[in-house]
């Protein structure tokens, strides 16, 4: 049986003992921002507006009475900013890739998130979360569940998510788990 945690959201005033770099990828307009706005402020912002080259968050969580500060680099996904992005991985410890559910090309751009994340960090091994984002928008889906897991299977991803920013269906839960994860894999 999988030992469980009880993981808390803190106050971001507080100082961490371990602080964690994690890196938000995809292509534009699959609601990257809007996610990670979710897990910081606990609500849906309707007037988001498309992120430049990146933009910087972080939140602090309790696990196993260890304090530990997450710094999320929200990057665009505009291609013209591509190598600029490509840096934002290195040292990254989690990297979370994002596509839209109602979104074929971003489903498919995938693997070009993967390769690159995968080539810059050879020689390390961050978490790779897979994220499809806008569930509220299920009507409109046009990535089923099969060719998630087979994409998630081919790719070696264990960790995958359905969300939705807009009614914030799954992302507390999301950043649970990725807490959880940087715990068993470098604390523990």
């Amino acid at each position: 049986m999988e030992k469980t945690y009880e993981i808390i959201e803190l106050d971001k005033n507080v100082n961490p003992e371990y602080c964690f770099k994690a890196v938000v990828s995809g292509n534009s307009n699959v609601g990257k921002t809007s996610i990670v706005r979710y897990e910081i402020h606990n609500q849906f912002e309707q007037d988001n507006k498309a992120t430049l080259v990146f933009d910087h968050f972080s939140k602090n969580y309790k696990i196993c009475d260890k304090i530990i500060r997450i710094q999320i680099w929200d990057t665009c996904g505009n291609e013209a900013y591509e190598e600029i992005m490509k840096n934002f991985y290195r040292s990254a410890l989690c990297i979370f890739v994002v596509f839209a559910l109602d979104d074929e090309n971003s489903f498919l751009n995938l693997n070009k998130w993967i390769y690159d994340i995968k080539k810059i960090n050879e020689n390390e091994s961050p978490i790779i979360v897979l994220i499809g984002n806008k569930k509220d928008l299920e009507s409109e889906r046009k990535i089923t569940k099969e060719e998630i897991e087979k994409y998630c299977r081919k790719n070696e991803i264990d960790t995958y998510f359905e969300t939705s920013a807009k009614n914030g269906e799954s992302i507390h839960e999301l950043f649970k788990e990725v807490i959880r994860k940087l715990y068993i894999k470098f604390i523990e």
